[in-house]
């Protein structure tokens, strides 16, 4: 039972980090100032085609910095917002749930050595 515990715990990380979505973002600086906070994370493409993946930690009239990426607003080609999906996830968790919570009561008695 140990082990099943284990498995669905990993499983249910698993599905805590496949539960996020992405929101396009428009590339003007002002909205960027405005739209983007500290502790969002994001996905830009810049005009180079270089893509990122990072945690704002501070957002500035010249960019977005974060992760040890300092991205110029005239630099962003492409931007999205990522967030977590509550809903989701919370159906997934509560899914989970319910399978070990009838795991655990279909098993519950055998607990013993056999001897």
């Amino acid at each position: 039972m140990h082990k099943f515990r284990v498995l669905v715990a990993i499983i249910s990380s698993l599905a805590l980090l496949g539960c996020m979505t992405t929101q396009p973002l428009a590339t003007n600086p002002a909205q960027l100032a405005q739209e983007i906070k500290t502790g969002d994370r994001v996905e830009v493409v810049t005009k180079s085609g270089q893509r990122l993946d990072f945690k704002v930690e501070r957002v500035d009239e010249q960019g977005l910095h974060g992760s040890g990426h300092d991205v110029a607003y005239t630099d962003i080609e492409n931007i999205n917002r990522k967030k977590v999906d509550a809903g989701t996830t919370s159906l997934i968790v509560l899914g989970i749930a319910a399978v070990v919570g009838l795991a655990a009561a279909a098993g519950g008695g055998g607990g013993g050595s056999g001897y």
